[in-house]
């Protein structure tokens, strides 16, 4: 049973809850709330999660491997230490295909929410340092297998939610229920009425190969509205779940439709990803093209390069099939082209694309050049587009 997708979890969740009231109220004088929040995540993991052997492998794996990393300080090899540490991952998405005898080589790796966790552990790492003391496991195991964010996110940051686990028992009360059921009924809304209406009454239904152009472009608007109420429904069902063990997870989404450029649309649409993106990945390309040599004069240049990689990392990151590589490549290139546009909009004393026109004109231009670009790469993404 995975997270959100049963009735059957909510029942558990609900228990999980009371179990949390329980112990603040009755155990809190020697059960510390990481406790009793760990026994949550490792119940559900062993009774009711599939392939809990994958995860518990996974999970002497990675930390294992991360107190050797911090003990011989191989922080000084960020790159080495990143590849290592989420192998798994790595190696579920080179194998996601093949088979070998008929059985699939990647079920011998993968469980659901690998590449969340994945995430989640590589920034643990990466804002290491010398200084920094290893993480003990009980702190480890929380981060990691948080149960409403395990399988999709939001990917929350590890100072952040022990921030929370610190504070713990004093984050519960009838205040945090009630939000996190607020929470919890509008993600039920998105996720279990509109977005499996659109599935239901258009994507399940439509034979793709029998669309013609008009039907194909409402088929991308479909998929787009459909992914987006999905994953928000799930967003906002894992923060609402969240307030009410005492953890404030990390808004997702917030309004990506009204987005009118690429840099904002990440800063709506699964921001948390975003922010992962431009910390892990952006950051460190942008800091390499600017200490080079060659490079460091080209401002510009180091700018779009960076942003470029970062979004062929992310659609590797999904997976090798080239819908997710040319998915990526396209956000790649709606970035550049918004940032060679800022960069020589600066330069002028106007607008050398809306020249003339109203603010209202070119913010409601903006944002139907936007909606439609991202349309079209979310319908490459998903693979229902048969020109790919």
């Amino acid at each position: 049973m995975l997270p959100f997708s049963s009735i059957e979890f909510f029942i558990i969740s609900g228990i999980f809850i009371i179990w949390i009231y329980i112990a603040k109220h009755y155990l809190n004088n020697f059960l510390p709330y990481d406790i009793s929040l760990l026994i949550t995540s490792i119940f559900f993991l062993i009774f009711y999660f599939p392939k809990p052997i994958h995860i518990l492998i996974f999970i002497i794996y990675s930390y294992g491997i991360y107190l050797l990393l911090q003990k011989y300080q191989v922080v000084k090899y960020k790159v080495l230490g990143s590849i290592v540490l989420i192998l798994p991952m790595i190696l579920t998405k080179i194998f996601e295909y093949k088979t070998f005898q008929g059985f699939l080589i990647s079920d011998a790796i993968f469980f659901p929410g690998l590449s969340y966790i994945s995430f989640r552990l590589l920034s643990l790492y990466l804002d290491s340092n010398y200084k920094t003391q290893s993480i003990n496991i009980v702190s480890f195991l929380n981060y990691l297998l948080f149960i409403p964010t395990l399988l999709i996110g939001p990917i929350d940051r590890y100072s952040r939610f022990n921030s929370d686990v610190k504070d713990g028992y004093n984050k519960i009360g009838v205040k945090s229920i009630i939000n996190g059921l607020n929470s919890l009924k509008m993600g039920i809304l998105y996720k279990f009425i509109i977005a499996e209406l659109i599935n239901r009454y258009w994507l399940s239904m439509k034979n793709i190969q029998s669309l013609n152009n008009i039907e194909f472009v409402i088929d991308m608007y479909a998929y787009y509205l459909y992914l987006f109420f999905d994953f928000a429904g799930y967003s906002l069902m894992a923060i609402g779940l969240g307030k009410m063990l005492g953890i404030n997870v990390p808004i997702n989404f917030n309004k990506p439709f009204i987005s009118k450029n690429p840099q904002e649309f990440w800063t709506r649409f699964h921001k948390t990803l975003g922010d992962w993106l431009k910390d892990y990945f952006f950051i460190p390309f942008y800091k390499y093209f600017r200490s080079n040599y060659y490079f460091k004069p080209h401002k510009l240049f180091c700018q779009n390069a960076s942003l470029f990689l970062t979004f062929i990392l992310m659609g590797c990151w999904n997976g090798f099939a080239k819908q997710y590589i040319i998915s990526g490549s396209l956000f790649g290139i709606y970035s550049v082209i918004y940032n060679t546009y800022k960069y020589y909009n600066n330069q002028k004393t106007h607008d050398i694309f809306f020249r003339g026109l109203p603010q209202p004109v070119v913010k409601l231009l903006s944002i139907f050049i936007m909606g439609n670009a991202v349309a079209f790469s979310i319908y490459i993404f998903s693979g229902r587009a048969l020109f790919f």
